[in-house]
């Protein structure tokens, strides 16, 4: 029978190696902790990792998230409840604390279940409409207008990029 190919099924740490990708280790961070690309580690997760440890893996996330959001409901229950009866008993001071637990929790459930997203977003910028560029490029026909043909050449190739106002 041939020798594996899988750079991670001939690693001498290969049980390690599955325990922990199995246990939602990222490829990246496996990758460097036992010296691999993690191209390696990726296409071995994917293809030779059995599936009994990939089920344990799912099984684990699945209950993690799940575990996750029951907890937070719980908390948002208990604080509904505190602040139901600090209303309730005039206590402004713990009718406050609740309501600021309970917006906190809200905020946990959002993101749990991706309601609330806060990736940051990325603006793409037209720089050849700015007004920036647009007076820098003003700028640079003056300075070549005792240039007639350099002037002509630039106007040109700012034409080509598709903004230019000779």
């Amino acid at each position: 029978m041939a020798e594996p190919r899988c750079t991670v099924c001939r690693h001498h740490d290969r049980p390690e190696i599955d325990r922990q990708l199995a246990g939602g280790a990222s490829n990246l961070g496996t990758a460097e902790k036992f010296g691999m690309s993690k191209d390696s580690v990726r296409r071995h997760r994917e293809r030779h990792l059995s599936a009994a440890l990939k089920a344990v893996a799912t099984r684990r996330e699945t209950q993690g998230a799940v575990k996750a959001s029951d907890r937070a409901e719980e908390l948002y229950s208990k604080a509904q409840r505190i602040l139901e009866a600090a209303e309730e008993a005039g206590q402004g001071q713990l009718a406050l604390g609740a309501i600021k637990e309970l917006r906190a929790t809200v905020e946990l459930l959002a993101k749990l279940s991706g309601e609330l997203d806060e990736r940051p977003q990325v603006n793409v910028l037209n720089v050849q409409s700015s007004p920036e560029w647009l007076a820098i490029q003003g700028r640079m026909l003056e300075a070549l207008a005792p240039f007639p043909d350099a002037r002509v050449a630039v106007a040109g190739a700012l034409e080509d990029m598709g903004e230019v106002e000779a």
